[in-house]
Formats: C-alpha cells, structure tokens, sequence
C-alpha cells in the first residue's frame, strides 16, 4: 500500500499551486463586475469576455518564449493563438458589426467568400499538427511526464470549468458559462507556468 502511495507521489502533485490564484483572482473579479453593473448576461464581445482575450495572450507569449521542451510549448502557444483568434470570431467581432448594433455580427455566409474563413482555420490546425509531427513532438511529451508531476488540483478545476461552460452555455446562462471560461483560461495559464518553472529546475 505504502509503495503505491510512493509511486502515486512520483509522478502526481497533490499541493495547491501558487500560480492557480490566477483563477481565484478571475472569479473575484467576474462577481465584483457582475454585481457592480447588475449584469444579468453577457452580451457576445462585450467587456468581461474581451478580458478572456488578456490570459490568452499572456499564453501566446510564454509559451513561444519558453526554452525547455521548445516545440511542445510552441504548438501549445499556437494552439492559445487560435483560442485567441476563435474568442474574436476570427475577426468578425472586428470587422463584421451590423450597424446601430454593437453586439450583433453577421455571420460570415452572409459574405461572398466567408466560407473561406473556416478553410484558413481548418488549414491553420492541420498546420499545427503536421509541425508538431515533423518536430518529433513526443519527444517534449515523454521529457515532461518524466520529469514534472501532474497537478492534480489544477487540472481538477480545469475539467470542472469546462463542465460549467459547457453546461451553462446549454442552458443559456452566459454569467456562469463565460465566467468559467475566463477561470479555464487562467487555469490554462497556470498549468503553463508550472511546467515551464518545473522543467528549468
């Protein structure tokens, strides 16, 4: 029993981690905003999920910057990209407003060529896929599980935020679905930041 307890801490992390304050900071900020403004939803591109945008980008960053396990965290940083990109609509929160109204967009059939957005998507994600292929990305897999403990709390909480987006975005309730969105995201963050710091150890 004790040696399985032993091998379950060799590669398991059961402590809190710093960096997952970043989600706790989230979630107090989307309640003090919430109740301030006496929001009863959140309207598509308005300012609580453009503030999904600042994590996101944050992601981008260091994980282009890291220099452990460069193309795992590069993938992960395009991957963030895109992430970045889809909270944007892939530009069409930009470009695409109906006039008079500020949270409405049209869709992109309603352009000639819209269709094209979703192709640039679809070859954008092959793309990743192809560049972690040829870089022998499981190589930077294998090098991590080996080498830093999976945190178990962070993780937790990821999967149970994507539960809460999920199943609020169903049923229409879009305090708690993007409100659990911008906690995933930061909660992404933090796994990022674990690993990175792990791995210059």
């Amino acid at each position: 029993m004790f040696s399985k307890i032993k091998n379950f801490n060799k590669y398991f992390d059961l402590k809190l981690q710093k960096t997952d304050i970043l989600a706790f900071l989230a979630i107090i900020f989307s309640i003090i905003y919430i109740k301030i403004f006496n929001l009863t939803e959140i309207v598509e591109n308005g300012f609580l999920e453009n503030i999904s945008l600042i994590p996101l980008s944050f992601g981008v960053f260091i994980c282009w910057k890291s220099k452990d396990c460069k193309i795992f965290f590069k993938v992960v940083s395009l991957i963030f990209f895109l992430m970045l990109m889809r909270e944007l609509s892939y530009g069409r929160v930009i470009f695409c407003a109906i006039p008079d109204q500020p949270n409405e967009f049209y869709p992109w059939p309603h352009y000639k060529y819209g269709y094209l957005a979703h192709i640039f998507v679809g070859i954008y994600i092959f793309g990743i896929f192809i560049y972690g292929f040829l870089n022998k990305i499981w190589l930077d897999i294998i090098k991590i599980i080996k080498k830093v403990k999976l945190p178990i709390w962070t993780f937790l909480y990821s999967f149970i935020c994507i539960f809460l987006q999920i199943f609020f975005e169903r049923a229409g309730n879009t305090l708690i679905e993007e409100t659990s969105e911008l906690v995933l995201y930061c909660l992404m963050i933090s796994i990022c930041l674990i690993y990175i710091n792990k791995l210059k150890q």
